[in-house]
């Protein structure tokens, strides 16, 4: 602190260019205390230290002080205000939806499909991420309701019927977000599955050409008739919110639409040669990632 009793004039000069005639009282860290050179047995007057561009004194001596910066705001809404580098992600989700195979299939109606699994995401850039995702899939297909009569004179009805496929599917894909927070995305690329598992069931109801019906359940394994293998292509969108203040978990959801770009189908029946399948699929999914840093 220092005091300054003058009692000549003093120029105070503020950063905008103002200058008041004064007499200087006193100087502190934060305030500069000053008569106005008018009314010097007037009041003291004050003045944040921070305003003051420099004090000319009486005597021509020049007192400069540095102007502090105060840090900018940013609104939420500004793109700068989420500019922290994107980490990698672990992540789970489940999702469901429907699925049908598509080709030379016949009969064949929309049934629920699942997914269960995990995913990983590394960081390509400020809006890009590489995903990779495995997953548990069910699919197939359902099938309309069947009345023929067989060449013995017998009607057959089957009911209920239906084709399940199961599958362990690899997903990689490009996800481009549209905002700086990373919270809406859209996203593309490739899947290959591995068939684990392939059956037919429903209920059969035989009727003899005395009457003697015949009814019951049915499921039977169709492995042999199906390749090991599906690829195809993968689209997307949806989003991400924090659901914590440090942004250490997020919650995912969106949808996607899965076509099968391979002939699923192994027969080798005479007749079949030419015969096509192929698994086209959307899933509406829901999930959870876990930044391996806070995103904030």
């Amino acid at each position: 602190m220092a005091l300054l009793p003058a009692a000549a004039q003093d120029i105070i000069q503020k950063h905008t260019g103002e200058k008041i005639e004064a007499v200087i009282v006193d100087i502190s860290p934060g305030v500069i205390k000053y008569r106005k050179y008018d009314q010097q047995q007037g009041p003291v007057f004050s003045i944040a230290r921070e305003q003051v561009a420099q004090i000319i004194y009486e005597n021509g001596k020049i007192h400069t002080f540095d102007q502090k910066k105060t840090p900018e705001k940013l609104n939420v809404s500004d793109p700068r205000a989420n500019q922290a580098k994107p980490s990698p992600t672990f992540g789970w989700h489940i999702g469901f939806g429907a699925s049908d195979l598509n080709g030379d299939i016949t009969g064949n109606k929309i049934q629920l499909a699942s997914a269960i699994g995990a995913s990983f995401t590394l960081p390509a850039g400020r809006k890009n991420t590489f995903l990779i995702e495995a997953d548990i899939l069910s699919l197939g297909c359902g099938f309309e309701d069947l009345d023929i009569i067989l060449d013995d004179g017998s009607r057959l009805v089957i009911t209920d019927a239906n084709e399940d496929l199961g599958y362990i599917g690899l997903l990689i894909m490009d996800r481009f977000f549209f905002n700086a927070g990373r919270n809406y995305f859209i996203e593309g690329g490739a899947y290959g599955s591995f068939l684990i598992n392939a059956s037919t069931a429903g209920n059969a109801e035989i009727t003899d050409t005395s009457g003697v019906v015949t009814s019951g359940a049915f499921e039977d394994k169709l492995l042999d008739l199906y390749k090991s293998y599906d690829f195809g292509l993968a689209v997307g969108v949806g989003g991400r919110l924090p659901l914590d203040k440090k942004g250490k978990w997020h919650l995912t959801a969106g949808a996607r639409f899965y076509y099968g770009l391979t002939n699923i189908t192994d027969i080798s029946f005479p007749g079949f040669e030419d015969y096509r399948e192929s698994n086209i699929y959307g899933l509406i999914f829901v999930g959870v990632d876990i930044p391996t840093k806070s995103s904030q």
